[in-house]
């Protein structure tokens, strides 16, 4: 292992300090101080003599000292020269940050320039590249810091720590990782030639473009069913009948057109007569209607008065009958209520045998308490038998009251709807009479002045057909009014049936759509399935992961990964000290010693120590152990800075 340490190092003109030496010897030591003395400032001179940089890795900083107003004092060069001893030899590095200044022709006043950087190895001027590379040859800058800043591990990015810790271990044999998860042979078969952070990447992209399709879903379904005509509510095989009606009238119209284009016989006339027949036909109906409407209010008031006639009559018949019956069963109650009567009359007078109180084998007498046992049974007899009597006494007289009522009631109604029949029937007669009376004043429809005239027009067509003077324009001309018409119900029965067959189509779709989805949730649900097996190895060989990692370091555990609500696993790399997780809930103290815990760890795995800057040292009861050379930054009530070797 290689082993740099801190021999000696001078400061000079560097930003706040004039000058200070310190000279550890490749010891530890303590530097203590107040605040703003400049300890942090001797980590930032120590990096700036190896790297340029200060301790938070600002290349522009300026190094040189300045006055109350913030301005450089001229005139004084900063400068960092340290000996450091790697593996046992010594080597001297220098850093010196000099003022040019040139006078330009013709000016008395001197000009100051960029300053200059000047460096030496062993006192042996170097220039920028050589010193870089004879730095790096040492140590490279990026290790440097781990090695030397308890705090640089985890000021750096959660992905950069990730990655240095990872590389701190072997890689873990993906075949034992699978062998144990439950699914192993569906695990290995799935990753096939992809890694599981691959397979993660491809499922992930399967599963979003899936969801995206399966949202979309939905509104596709939407769109066919807003697709769907509202269609006539005669169904499609009516139509289909109707068209085929209408085709064959189309047919049966296009062959009578036809036959009166070659016909010369008189068709209007013929046409004329049929609906002269039918006009007779329907005014001769009128006429008739007309009279018919005189009587039509007799007529209905005598059809109402026989109907309440009949009815009345019903319902008297009834309530005759009921009343007859309603006699008969109160005659029946009466007899029942007196059996009761007499009935209770005879258990009440019922006396306890007191032979019963002897035994009919042996001749001798119960016991007293036998015999109290008899007599109180039989009082209990008589007692129930008696309450069940007066109760269905009680009862019968009831009965028997509201039977009387009821009869009473009925009666009354029957005595008046005798009389209101009477009165009915009265009615009848003389609407009846008075129907009869007007019925037979109506004159026929052939006598009348509007059948003549009809009967003559008909005879003049009857003419011109006999004599074959007539034409057939007229009926052709119907005839084609038919035709169009019927052309229309064909187109119209025709746009109907292709509302059904679009309907039909876009109903098909929808049942493919949702079949689509199905069959695209099932997809998504076997990724799910290949997610929970991706997660489970993950899960896995974080474990072998964390566990080796963890294996390495004293105090601090690494948490490398975290379940997400949606359970599925978060890459993170987290410092653990006692569960406390460093970045939010740790104390000063234990994140110093935890740097100190990862430093240990990376010295033995870059094979190198280097000395360790511990600022605000004051903090921590006891530190680490290190390999490493370790140089404590106190704060202290030293109104300078003050070192003490070996403390």
């Amino acid at each position: 292992m290689k082993q740099i340490e801190l021999v000696r190092i001078s400061y000079h003109n560097f930003k706040g300090i004039k000058d200070f030496t310190i000279e550890p010897d490749g010891k530890d030591i303590n530097i203590s101080g107040k605040n703003a003395v400049g300890k942090t400032t001797l980590f930032d001179g120590f990096l700036w003599l190896l790297f340029g940089k200060n301790s938070s890795e600002l290349t522009k900083f300026n190094p040189k000292p300045l006055d109350d107003n913030g301005q450089e004092i001229l005139g004084l060069e900063p400068e960092v020269e340290a000996v450091l001893s790697i593996d046992g030899k010594e080597v001297n590095l220098r850093r010196k940050l000099s003022e040019v200044w040139s006078k330009p022709r013709g000016q008395v006043e001197k000009v100051r320039k960029s300053d200059k950087t000047e460096l030496y190895v062993d006192e042996v001027p170097y220039k920028l590249k050589d010193y870089t590379a004879y730095v790096d040859s040492m140590i490279d800058e990026d290790s440097f810091k781990l090695l030397t800043n308890p705090m640089a591990f985890n000021n750096l990015k959660w992905q950069e720590r990730r990655e240095i810790l990872l590389s701190l271990i072997k890689d873990v044999d993906d075949d034992a990782v699978i062998k144990e998860t439950t699914h192993p042979d569906e695990l290995k078969q799935m990753l096939g030639d992809h890694t599981a952070e691959e397979q993660r990447k491809i499922i992930a992209a399967q599963r979003h473009k899936l969801r995206t399709e399966i949202d979309g879903i939905p509104a596709r379904i939407d769109e066919a069913n807003r697709a769907i005509p509202e269609t006539s509510s005669t169904s499609k095989e009516m139509l289909e009948e109707m068209l085929k009606t209408y085709h064959e009238q189309l047919n049966e119209e296009q062959a009578n057109l036809q036959a009166l284009s070659t016909s010369t016989g008189s068709l209007d006339a013929r046409n004329k007569k049929a609906e002269l027949e039918t006009e007779l036909n329907s005014k001769r109906a009128s006429y008739q209607s007309g009279f018919q409407l005189t009587i039509n209010s007799l007529h209905d008031d005598l059809s109402k008065l026989k109907m309440e006639q009949r009815n009345l009559q019903s319902e008297l018949s009834m309530n005759q009958q009921t009343l007859d019956q309603l006699g008969k069963t109160q005659v029946r109650d009466m007899d029942t209520k007196q059996k009761l009567l007499d009935e209770y009359h005879e258990v009440k007078n019922q006396t306890f045998d007191e032979d019963s109180l002897t035994c009919p084998t042996c001749g001798q007498a119960y016991p007293k308490e036998k015999q109290d046992e008899l007599r109180e049974k039989f009082n209990t007899n008589r007692s129930e038998q008696l309450a069940t009597i007066v109760k269905n006494g009680s009862e019968m007289k009831d009965r028997i009251v509201a039977e009387s009522a009821k009869a009473t009631n009925l009666s009354q109604q029957v005595t008046d709807q005798e009389s209101q029949l009477k009165k009915i029937t009265a009615q009848v007669d003389q609407v009846q009479a008075e129907y009869n009376k007007r019925e037979s004043a109506i004159v026929p429809f052939e006598q009348s002045n509007m059948y003549q005239e009809l009967q003559q027009q008909i005879a003049e067509c009857d003419q011109q057909i006999q004599s074959g003077s007539g034409s057939n324009t007229e009926a052709k001309q119907a005839v084609q009014d038919k035709i169009d018409k019927v052309n229309q119900g064909i187109a119209d029965v025709t746009n109907e049936i292709a509302k059904y067959d679009t309907a039909t189509a876009q109903q098909k779709r929808m049942a493919e759509l949702k079949d689509e989805e199905k069959l695209l949730k099932q997809t998504y649900s076997e990724l799910d399935k290949k997610s929970f097996m991706l997660d489970e190895y993950v899960r896995t060989k974080v474990q072998v992961l964390e566990k080796r990692i963890n294996s390495m370091f004293g105090i601090v555990n690494f948490k490398l990964f975290e379940t997400q609500k949606n359970g599925e696993l978060n890459d993170i790399c987290e410092a653990m000290v006692d569960g406390v997780p460093y970045s939010t809930d740790l104390n000063n103290a234990a994140r110093i010693n935890a740097g100190l815990d990862i430093i240990n760890t990376l010295s033995k795995h870059y094979q190198v120590t280097a000395p360790i800057f511990i600022d605000n040292a004051e903090s921590v009861n006891q530190l680490i152990d290190t390999k490493a050379q370790q140089i404590k930054l106190i704060v202290s009530n030293d109104e300078k800075l003050t070192a003490k070797v070996g403390e």
